[in-house]
């Protein structure tokens, strides 16, 4: 009978293993997102995107509140600072390493029949005693154990070390954002001052150009004068036409850019203040180029995060060391049982133990090449870095100095254009120059004025990108983020206007 049982149960026993491999061999398959999914997500993104405590727009914007609203709202550089943010909280979960264990277990046991063991002796294998037991049919064991590894707190606190390490990489990393999003909002912000203010003459111009194409074509049908001057003339007027159409696509985008910048909603409209051109000097451009090279090298964000991982990876040196070791950890726990054979049914446990694996040591040396290779790998690339940033340093003083002169000649190109045209608009209007020379002269006083407005904005970018070169940031010390707009605003007008910028507090339009 008891042997039947025991066949019976073991047949049950294979059986559900046979069933529960197979479910675990069938693999589960996700559902492929549908389209109601993605349009939920999508709708769910665009309402995040602007955030709630985002200072709306109520004036004109100058190009230090454009700074301010790119330092405390632009999505690229909030992707560093939450990645800043994670490292802080890895840091904070790593410091838990550090703590003793305290493990708690429950255990409940049972059969379907009473354990029980029988003696016997040695020599022949009689029996010696009836059956007997020490445990019941079921059985309840907890603990309560506090234990504490030697190995394990020296290696959560070089890893607490080198995660704080990823801290700062995470700060240089958010620095080096920055400073590119900063050098986009000069060169957008200039480009977008040149759309409001030239887009009113192209306009006029375009109106002037189609209905002296349009005057042309019906003196061509009226077969007045000869045809050949006329179809000149309109190919004439259709370059014009082209040329205002390629200003239109160019200055079109500028607002744009610079909202997406500042995170703004694209299609919000808004006005930038026309601040007047003027002049930018500043010590920077005027020092020596080894002192500037100099302080980029102890302060750009590409060699002090390399810095920092050379810092990492010495510190893998101490782990690969520990892990040699071998490791030692002592416990001390609370135990219970409802084990009713025990003649102590709680009891306080307590020991050490010791473990060693001996393969560790083997691999020591190749661990260590390994990081031998690392840091020169690492060192390869701050030399590396150190040629590619002397080397921006020269460029980025450079451009200042070339784009101030390209400033100059292009402000002399734009105010002697716009005198001709003045006088070209006086004689057509006189009758002593004909539309086209008109629309013609108009078109050069625009793309002059636009050429100024562009050249200016690359020498705007210029000047922040050569204190970005050295590694000097963008943003006055002690602006966290918190503050508001305006307050935001008013630092980097200081900072700008210490820097070289002369017009930071003149925002007068010109």
């Amino acid at each position: 009978m008891q042997i039947t049982l025991m066949m019976k149960t073991g047949r049950a026993l294979l059986a559900g293993t046979a069933l529960l491999s197979l479910a675990a061999c069938t693999v589960p398959r996700t559902d492929a997102l549908t389209d109601a999914e993605m349009a939920e997500l999508a709708q769910d993104r665009l309402d995040r995107m602007i955030g709630e405590d985002e200072e709306p727009v109520t004036g004109p914007i100058d190009i230090y509140e454009a700074m301010a609203r790119a330092i405390k709202y632009n999505l690229d550089q909030l992707v560093e600072v939450r990645e800043e943010i994670l490292r802080n909280e890895e840091l904070n979960v790593e410091s838990y390493d550090l703590l003793p264990d305290l493990v708690a277990n429950a255990n409940y046991s049972g059969r379907n029949n009473l354990p029980g063991s029988q003696s016997t002796d040695v020599p022949n294998g009689a029996t010696i005693s009836p059956p007997s037991r020490s445990s019941d049919k079921t059985e309840l064991n907890a603990e309560l154990t506090l234990s504490w590894d030697v190995l394990d707190f020296g290696l959560g606190w070089v890893r607490a070390k080198q995660s704080s390490d990823e801290i700062y990489i995470a700060e240089e990393q958010r620095r080096a954002t920055i400073n590119r999003v900063i050098e986009d909002v000069r060169t957008a912000y200039w480009r977008a001052v040149a759309s409001q203010r030239l887009m009113g003459r192209i306009d006029r111009l375009e109106r002037s150009a189609v209905a002296a194409l349009n005057s042309s074509e019906r003196q061509a049908a009226e077969r007045t004068g000869n045809p050949l001057d006329a179809l000149n003339y309109q190919r004439e007027l259709l370059g014009v036409l082209r040329s205002v159409q390629e200003l239109r696509r160019d200055l079109g985008v500028a607002k744009n850019q610079l909202a997406a910048l500042m995170n703004l909603r694209q299609g919000q409209e808004y006005d930038v203040i026309v601040r007047p051109h003027a002049d930018l000097s500043a010590p920077i451009v005027d020092a020596d180029p080894d002192e500037l090279v100099f302080m980029a090298l102890q302060n750009r964000p590409e060699l002090r995060e390399i810095t920092y991982r050379l810092r990492i990876n010495e510190r893998e040196k101490d782990v690969a060391l520990l892990e040699v070791l071998p490791s030692i950890s002592g416990f001390l726990g609370i135990n219970y049982s409802d084990n009713k054979f025990l003649y102590n049914s709680n009891w306080l446990g307590y020991g050490a133990r010791a473990s060693w694996n001996l393969l560790n040591v083997f691999r020591l040396p190749a661990r260590q090449d390994a990081l031998e290779a690392g840091d020169e790998l690492l060192d390869a690339r701050a030399l590396a870095l150190t040629q590619a940033v002397a080397t921006q340093v020269f460029v980025a003083k450079a451009r200042v100095l070339s784009l101030s002169e390209e400033a100059n000649l292009a402000r002399r190109y734009h105010n002697l254009s716009d005198r001709i045209s003045t006088q070209t608009r006086v004689q057509v209007r006189e009758g002593q120059l004909g539309q086209l020379q008109g629309v013609r002269e108009e078109l050069n006083a625009v793309l002059g004025s636009l050429r100024y407005d562009v050249t200016y904005a690359d020498l705007q970018s210029a000047f922040a990108n050569l204190y970005s070169s050295v590694g000097l940031d963008p943003y006055a010390p002690g602006l966290n983020g918190d503050e508001s707009i305006d307050e935001m605003a008013q630092a980097l007008r200081e900072l700008w206007f210490d820097r070289g910028d002369s017009m930071a507090f003149n925002v007068a339009s010109n």
